[in-house]
Parts: structure tokens; C-alpha cells; sequence
């Protein structure tokens, strides 16, 4: 695939995730963009996800957590086979956010974190995503800095 391709690819994910609201299939459709043997790392969390079950896992907590959440773009980057997206992730923790010491209460507060996507794409299938954020920017917007530590 070209570099041209490649982004398209990448940047078809954050619009269905974007229009997921009045796009029912979203997931079904991110879905077929991975390849069955996927892997998915949030780094800031230190999660693994693999294969489709993996990815949905994954989408899963942002979209419960934050139901209004969306992305923005600011830069791309590709190469033949992969593709850097950045940006910004903008939410309201208006769900219970799920982290792996337990969930923690919905604050109601809103605000934005730098975001950026790594993806590896072989034979026009994402193989490798590894997401990286601030995890420190987001708890402290929503107030969680203390939650966090006594959920420790």
C-alpha cells in the first residue's frame, strides 16, 4: 500500500469513531481494518489487547468512560507500512471510568489530552496499534489525582 492509503486507513478509524453516534456498525467496521492477530497497547495504562475481541476491549473503555468523546487531528505521518496519527482527545468523564484497581466515580469535568496513534499496516491490515497519552493530564482535568493514589 501506498503512504497515501496508509493514512486513509488510519484516519477511516477516528472518523467512525468520531460519527459513532449516528454510525451503529462503528466497531463492526473498525474491526475489519485490523488484522485477526492484532495487537493494541495503551501504553499510558500498560494494556495488551489481541486480536478483534482485544481491540473491542480496548474502544470499549473510552467509549463508556467518555461518551462524547472525539479526536482531533493535528499531524500525520506514514511510510509503507505504517502510519503516525496526533492530536488531541477531547471527553467529559461522564461514565465510570474502569482502570485496572477498580472504577472510579464520574466526575462530570471536561478537557483535552495530546494524543498519538502508532500503526503498523501490512497487506492493507492494521497488525499493531500503540496508543500513547499522558494518563497524569487526564486524571489530574478530572480530579482523580487523589482517587487514583488511594485506589493504590
Amino acid at each position: 500500500m501506498a503512504a497515501q492509503e496508509q493514512v486513509a486507513l488510519a484516519r477511516s478509524l477516528m472518523d467512525l469513531y468520531n460519527n459513532r453516534h449516528s454510525d451503529l456498525a462503528w466497531v463492526d467496521k473498525s474491526v475489519a481494518a485490523f488484522a485477526t492477530d492484532c495487537e493494541v497497547v495503551n501504553v499510558a495504562s500498560g494494556s495488551t489487547f489481541h486480536g478483534s475481541e482485544g481491540y473491542k476491549r480496548y474502544i470499549r473503555f473510552f467509549v463508556e468512560s467518555f461518551p462524547d468523546s472525539c479526536q482531533t487531528l493535528s499531524t500525520e505521518f506514514a511510510t509503507e507500512d505504517g502510519v503516525v496519527l496526533e492530536g488531541t482527545y477531547r471527553r467529559t468523564n461522564s461514565g465510570p471510568p474502569y482502570l485496572p484497581s477498580g472504577a472510579l466515580p464520574a466526575t462530570g469535568h471536561a478537557g483535552g489530552v495530546p494524543v498519538c496513534h502508532v500503526y503498523q499496516i501490512r497487506h492493507g491490515k492494521i497488525v499493531s496499534l500503540h496508543c500513547y497519552y499522558d494518563l497524569t493530564i487526564l486524571l489530574e482535568q478530572f480530579g482523580l489525582i487523589a482517587a487514583a493514589a488511594e485506589a493504590t
